[in-house]
């Protein structure tokens, strides 16, 4: 039995890729009534005094208050405009709704007293509610207004990739160009 030609092993080096590749990077599932799409993972984000943000399904979150020290902060959390957690939060505490199914998680990172603003600096992992409507795309930051009528203004944030494989396309495309030149070597040997 001779060598194996340079263009099975490229193959069989692609197949092996696409293997160890996440199951998802093909739209694939695996079918287990258990599995949890994660919606966002542990991205960061901060707010301001008075801040809100809307997240998937409806959840969102409201920078009510942040003490004059900087070491707590007041945070609600909203799903369709309604409270269902709240509370006073330090550095390094979650919050985490609900207790029992931690759908939404959010890490308060840290929390910074200025001149101009207060802000909280946070990290979110959320996973689909399979009790809510499908997840839309639609997150943005708004302005909540307090007591006074008043609020703050802030500019939208990007919405996050909701693939959990944003490196997919790019695997795929390295793998055709690969299997592109491999084969065009490959022809010129047989000639």
């Amino acid at each position: 039995m001779g060598r194996m030609p340079q263009v099975s092993w490229i193959l069989l080096l692609f197949s092996l890729i696409l293997l160890a590749y996440p199951a998802d990077c093909l739209n694939t599932t695996t079918g287990g009534s258990n599995e949890t799409q994660i919606l966002i993972d542990g991205e960061g984000y901060v707010l301001a005094n008075g801040e809100q943000r809307v997240f998937y399904q409806g959840y969102s979150v409201v920078i009510k208050g942040v003490d004059a020290k900087g070491e707590r902060a007041w945070i609600e959390l909203l799903q369709n405009g309604i409270s269902v957690s709240y509370g006073i939060f330090e550095a390094e505490d979650n919050l985490v709704y609900p207790e029992e199914g931690g759908i939404f998680n959010m890490t308060i990172d840290h929390i910074y007293v200025g001149s101009q603003k207060d802000l909280v600096f946070f990290y979110v992992r959320q996973y689909r509610d399979p009790d809510l409507p499908e997840p839309a795309p639609s997150l943005d930051t708004t302005p909540a207004p307090d007591a006074s009528g008043s609020s703050a203004t802030s500019t939208p944030r990007d919405v996050p990739d909701p693939s959990p494989s944003p490196g997919c396309g790019a695997c795929m495309a390295a793998g055709v160009v690969l299997l592109y030149v491999a084969s065009k070597r490959f022809a010129r040997r047989q000639r």
